[in-house]
């Protein structure tokens, strides 16, 4: 989404790499689309939020992932440098993962740390074309956050009416420190997530920058 994409397409201007920056939407359909539409490339990477099932795992922290469990065809990195994510397993499902018991059972039943609603998808399309995938995932919300059903239904659709959005309040005043919480976090993500990808991006021995 653009919230996610917009720290990176700054530092990926102030930095001239060569890269193209699609934004897709939510959920598997749209992550299908979105790939289908990319062209010859070194690599395709998967970029985005996720929830965490790790119960380890804090807002901000960004992880490298083999997808359900499964390894991915990741570039060398150079490990010297610390902004490079961590290693980790993600789950992709088709729904939001809204409340703390469900994120017990997936990481119980699966061994995964993050859960995210994109990722499979593009990898299928990348494994069609023999494209290089790669995952690269940052939590905005822990594996204890809950998220209310009315926030849920107002986040299906990736972007937020500011109607439905004023009109849930009046309805749930509560929900107010909902979007206040998931505002500041996904922020934080977001920010972390651009340092990780422009990491990633520059520890390929082939990148250079555009002059």
């Amino acid at each position: 989404m653009d919230r996610e994409a917009a720290p990176f397409r700054k530092l990926a201007k102030r930095g001239r790499l060569p890269v193209r920056v699609l934004v897709a939407g939510m959920g598997l359909d749209a992550a299908k689309r979105a790939a289908e539409g990319v062209g010859d490339a070194a690599l395709v990477i998967s970029a985005g939020f996720c929830g965490a099932l790790n119960p380890a795992l804090k807002v901000g922290d960004v992880l490298t992932c083999a997808l359900n469990g499964d390894a991915v065809a990741a570039p060398a990195l150079r490990s010297e440098s610390p902004a490079l994510p961590r290693n980790g397993r993600l789950l992709t499902v088709p729904h939001l993962v809204a409340t703390p018991h469900e994120k017990r059972e997936l990481r119980d039943r699966t061994a995964a740390d993050v859960v995210d609603m994109e990722a499979a998808a593009v990898a299928d399309v990348c494994a069609s074309r023999g494209l290089s995938f790669l995952a690269v995932k940052a939590v905005s919300d822990t594996a204890d956050t809950a998220l209310s059903p009315r926030l849920v239904n107002l986040l299906a659709g990736g972007r937020v009416s500011p109607l439905k959005a004023a009109a849930a309040i009046i309805v749930q005043p509560s929900i107010l420190w909902e979007f206040q919480r998931l505002a500041r976090d996904t922020k934080r993500a977001a920010e972390q997530l651009a340092i990780a990808l422009h990491a990633v991006v520059r520890s390929r021995p082939s990148v250079e920058p555009i002059a």
